[in-house]
């Protein structure tokens, strides 16, 4: 069956996974896990007797684990294959788990035809319905595609939100902090309710379960995540200074982030949140204000389709080869115009025609471009916000949600 199409990962050795994850998971890793990563997630003990699909909303590296601490029914998790190009998990995942990669650079085909074949065998499924780690502290907008695969699985949906887990190691950051991460069942739903929902209304309900505002959360339950270096690695997130507006200038050095242009600068407290003088007190409201900032420029693109709107020098270009990254050049300068990307370094000059089939990622570090075929990573030697490629893309198409 594998063999027709190797990216589809059909349901294997069940009862090997099933011994795995009971044996070794629940009695010995996970319950480390769970304890080193403060995991306080609520146990379900609820009954179910049916396969179904469990949404939850993705926060940091180890929101899985809430999921597991919760939920003691075994399922497979669609996660991103990422996982497996970091040679240290490689085998681990491979022989303790038998998830549902999404590959990037793929078709999302592949992992609905593995989601159906498991479900049709009983086996649960559980996934994060945004699709990626969220940057900024608040639940992005689900997959389009999510709401038309549940009701293509015909299973029942249980919807689980997690709070604080942001704090515990951001997107955009290296360590990690103590705080806790919480979280519990928010509602199950009968398949047979769901028969009667349209796909954007079972959109909707998972965005409204999952939904959370971490910064808005954290101003009301005060939980101290105070790890080392709260500051580093923001200009990941924001890249534009709110008071000289000038773009690529920010640096964040242990607590705090600053403007090399203008000095404008601002520390970050246990609570996750700026100084009470800052222009923004949360990285969210910066990072929203940045975005309508491009949006009001997004008409002189247009007018003059040869003006650079990004770019950053010194990045290293890779190319995917199956479970591995590739270097092509290790120095290149990556720009964008409204017309094209281009990327050109020592031995390289590529250019991506926007109007051509293009799709950016926004990666941990880094941007990925998916290409004729082909998935490229990008990825600057000094942190620098690559996911605005993204934003700026879909600016450019007029699209509703520009994360």
């Amino acid at each position: 069956m594998g063999s027709r199409n190797k990216g589809v990962d059909y349901p294997k050795h069940t009862l090997w996974y099933r011994f795995t994850l009971w044996v070794l998971g629940y009695c010995l890793i996970i319950a480390i896990c769970i304890k080193r990563f403060n995991i306080r997630t609520e146990r379900y003990e609820g009954k179910i007797e049916r396969p179904y699909v469990l949404t939850y909303n993705h926060i940091c590296d180890y929101d899985f684990l809430g999921v597991l601490n919760s939920m003691r029914y075994y399922g497979r998790f669609i996660i991103s294959d990422a996982l497996l190009r970091k040679r240290s998990l490689r085998w681990l995942l491979k022989i303790g788990t038998n998830g549902i990669y999404r590959r990037k650079g793929e078709s999302a085909d592949d992992a609905i035809e593995a989601a159906k074949a498991t479900v049709a065998k009983g086996i649960n499924v559980n996934m994060a319905a945004e699709g990626e780690e969220c940057p900024n502290g608040v639940t992005a907008e689900i997959r389009k595609r999510t709401g038309q695969m549940i009701k293509d699985l015909d299973v029942d949906l249980i919807t689980f939100r997690m709070d604080g887990g942001y704090f515990l190691k951001p997107k955009w950051a290296d360590h990690r902090s103590g705080g806790p991460l919480t979280g519990k069942v928010i509602n199950i739903y009968k398949k047979e309710d769901l028969e009667k929902m349209t796909v954007e209304q079972i959109n909707d309900i998972i965005y409204r379960d999952l939904y959370v505002n971490h910064y808005e959360w954290n101003r009301e339950h005060k939980v101290v995540y105070d790890r080392e270096c709260r500051a580093e690695h923001m200009e990941r997130l924001v890249f534009r200074c709110p008071k000289c507006m000038k773009d690529g200038h920010l640096h964040s050095h242990v607590d705090v982030l600053s403007c090399d242009s203008c000095g404008y600068s601002v520390s970050v407290d246990e609570y996750g949140f700026f100084d009470k003088d800052a222009i923004f007190d949360n990285l969210y409201d910066w990072d929203m204000w940045q975005r309508s900032e491009l949006v009001k420029e997004s008409q002189t693109w247009e007018d003059d389709p040869d003006l650079v709107i990004a770019s950053d020098e010194h990045c290293i270009l890779k190319v995917m080869s199956g479970d591995n990254a590739v270097v092509l050049d290790d120095d290149v300068t990556i720009s964008m115009t409204h017309d094209e990307i281009t990327i050109k370094g020592g031995s390289m000059d590529m250019r991506f025609p926007l109007k051509d089939r293009i799709n950016i990622v926004a990666v941990r570090g880094g941007c990925g471009i998916t290409y004729d075929g082909k998935y490229y990573r990008i990825e600057p030697k000094t942190p620098s916000c690559m996911r605005r490629y993204r934003t700026i893309l879909r600016i450019i198409r007029k699209e509703k949600y520009l994360g």
